[in-house]
């Protein structure tokens, strides 16, 4: 008996390994198949330049060796059709490489980033003068990059979008000149519980913040050598933390004409004092039990559309990752973990683009409401939460 229930055993864990082995090898080939991202809708060719300020008159918070705090900036912009055609990266092969490599083991179970293809034409000239400036702020872990089919499709719409990483808060950054900064337990949360996760995340968001400010600021007196942007009218975009802090940087600055939020819970003072600005909540819906900290996201939301310009909207479906470019990437572990819903990839980037470029276009160039209310009535996967 005993003998016949070891044999037994030894079948199927040997059937398992198996299966992982074979798993793991089909991985580890998915993974570097060339994917394309989507082709921006717009009329314009898209250019992407890469910078790195630095704040001289901050101490990063986020590192322990008392350096200046110092950003990789992105700039994704129009440029005419024909412009000579180097294809930008996903990321520079640097940084690629080291990013491919931050999950460990779990590693083939993710995307590989060289393997993925831009839309976007590395250093091509701007088109047409000034264009209005949209900042984009990534969640705490991605990078810009990874909401390249957003920033692509406003750019060729004729935005400027300015995107910011994180340095410390994203898993790892890279600099023009290769060198690279990995995330630190200054610019991370690591908290379970609701009040202290909050404090820290509120703590993190005034860092970021900060970044926007000084980038906003550094680039409207010093225009880098794409050329001037306009920023007298500038719009927020963020993911997650950053869609908290992409409310928090507008409501104190005057010259923000909207912000748009992506599934980020709203922590910081903004939460309390309201925005000014016309705000959009753009959130996941898929049908899952309500936490503490889900409640309390509600409640927040609730507040701040009762006391200002601040719509908020959900898409069925869609999870937190669904709102980057890792819906149609590679990424079998975030399905698993239920970080990519049960909306199509696909399907979802494009809502997200339509519906942030229509709010973007009433903000900042005066389209009117109708126009909006009509991209969001094309979906039937969009309703009130």
């Amino acid at each position: 008996m005993l003998r016949t229930i070891a044999k037994g055993l030894g079948i199927v864990l040997g059937a398992l390994l198996v299966l992982v082995v074979v798993g793991i090898g089909a991985s580890s080939v998915a993974r570097v198949q060339v994917r394309q991202l989507a082709a921006p809708t717009g009329p314009s060719s898209v250019g992407r330049i890469e910078l790195a300020l630095t704040d001289a008159a901050r101490v990063d918070p986020f590192s322990s060796d008392g350096h200046s705090r110092e950003l990789a900036v992105w700039i994704w912009y129009p440029t005419a059709k024909g412009s000579p055609a180097e294809a930008a990266p996903y990321l520079p092969k640097t940084w690629a490489d080291a990013a491919n490599k931050v999950n460990g083991p779990a590693s083939v179970l993710f995307q590989d980033n060289n393997a993925v293809r831009t839309n976007s034409i590395a250093g091509a000239p701007l088109e047409g003068k000034s264009p209005p400036v949209v900042v984009l702020m990534p969640g705490l872990g991605p990078s810009v990059a990874e909401y390249s089919e957003l920033a692509e499709d406003l750019a060729s719409h004729g935005y400027a979008v300015v995107g910011i990483n994180p340095a410390g808060s994203s898993q790892v950054v890279g600099f023009p000149d290769g060198h690279l900064v990995y995330a630190t337990p200054q610019g991370s949360i690591a908290e379970t519980n609701i009040e202290a996760w909050y404090a820290t995340a509120t703590r993190l968001v005034g860092v970021w913040v900060d970044d926007a400010s000084f980038v906003v600021s550094t680039l409207a007196k010093s225009p880098s050598a794409l050329g001037a942007l306009d920023f007298s009218r500038v719009a927020y975009v963020g993911h997650s933390l950053g869609g908290n802090a992409s409310f928090e940087v507008c409501a104190r600055d005057p010259r923000c004409s909207a912000a748009v939020d992506l599934d980020g819970t709203i922590f910081s003072q903004v939460r309390r004092a309201g925005m000014r600005a016309p705000g959009l909540i753009l959130q996941a819906n898929e049908k899952v039990s309500c936490d503490g900290f889900c409640q309390r996201r509600k409640d927040d939301f609730k507040a701040l559309t009762q006391t200002g310009p601040v719509r908020d909207l959900a898409i069925d479906g869609a999870e937190h990752y669904n709102f980057t470019d890792n819906a149609v990437l590679f990424m079998p572990l975030l399905r698993v973990v239920g970080q990519l819903g049960s909306i199509d990839g696909a399907r979802g980037l494009t809502i997200t683009r339509d519906v942030v470029r229509a709010f973007l276009d009433q903000g900042i160039r005066g389209t009117p409401t109708s126009t909006f209310e009509a991209t969001v009535g094309r979906y039937a996967e969009i309703h009130p939460p």
